[in-house]
């Protein structure tokens, strides 16, 4: 169910990204009714043209995610550049011209990964397909009941698209690896690309304890001198995860 802090298109884009991740670009027909399932199970009513539109929103993702797998990180630059399209989405109002997107690419390049034509092509198909979403927010608003949602994905009320529903599977974050020259691994952190992450370095900042010291004036000036993009800091959590790797090292 979405929160205060989580819109629904950024809960659904959330849900979307972690589904392709998790399942690294791949997926058969069962794992996608588990998907639809789960979903419905946060209560978003996707039926209809809205679980048409899910399944592009998926294989945009699938498209892009697939074409940049090799990079470094993957899964994290994945979620944060979702994250980051869903807010140029909202900053725009779900129009923008073909400066708004390059000036956009360029923000991605600079610090998440680099793009070839054709990957940022799949980008595109990406934003598009969030765009969808946003333009018809009243059909993907969470709905009130919670209990009405979980009547709707309940084992007596499925339709049969699956005989079986396969175990969940749970993601586990990786313990943070050792530092390197007295550097931590900065990509551990979601939001925080190999790119992002040299910037980070090059400004002074080496480690998880800075990070997790960042006080308000310390993120908007990295927010305006570094990232370029504002909001992304405390919408990731920089500062919550690198007090949680700190205490694990």
């Amino acid at each position: 169910m979405a929160t205060a802090r989580t819109a629904p298109l950024e809960e659904l884009t959330k849900l979307a990204t972690d589904f392709v991740t998790t399942q690294k670009g791949f997926w058969d027909h069962t794992a996608w009714t588990d998907f639809v399932y789960g979903v419905q199970n946060k209560g978003f009513d996707i039926s209809g043209e809205i679980q048409s539109n899910l399944g592009d929103l998926l294989e945009a993702m699938k498209r892009f995610y697939t074409a940049t797998a090799s990079t470094e990180s993957m899964d994290n630059a994945m979620k944060t550049i979702v994250n980051d399209s869903v807010v140029f989405i909202e900053q725009h109002k779900g129009v923008w011209g073909h400066s708004d997107w390059e000036e956009f690419v360029k923000t991605v390049q600079q610090n998440t990964i680099s793009l070839s034509e054709g990957t940022a092509g799949y980008l595109g198909g990406v934003l598009e397909s969030i765009k969808v979403f946003y333009a018809s927010s009243p059909v993907v608003a969470v709905q009130k009941s919670a209990s009405a949602a979980r009547s709707k994905s309940s084992p007596a009320s499925r339709p049969a698209l699956a005989t079986e529903k396969k175990a969940e599977t749970k993601v586990v974050r990786k313990p943070p690896p050792k530092k390197t020259d007295n550097k931590d691994d900065l990509t551990v952190i979601v939001g925080i690309g190999p790119a992002l992450a040299k910037k980070l370095n090059n400004a002074g900042i080496v480690s998880y304890a800075q990070i997790a010291a960042l006080s308000d004036k310390d993120i908007k000036d990295l927010e305006k001198s570094i990232i370029k993009f504002t909001g992304r800091i405390k919408r990731d959590d920089w500062v919550g995860q690198a007090k949680e790797l700190s205490q694990k090292q």
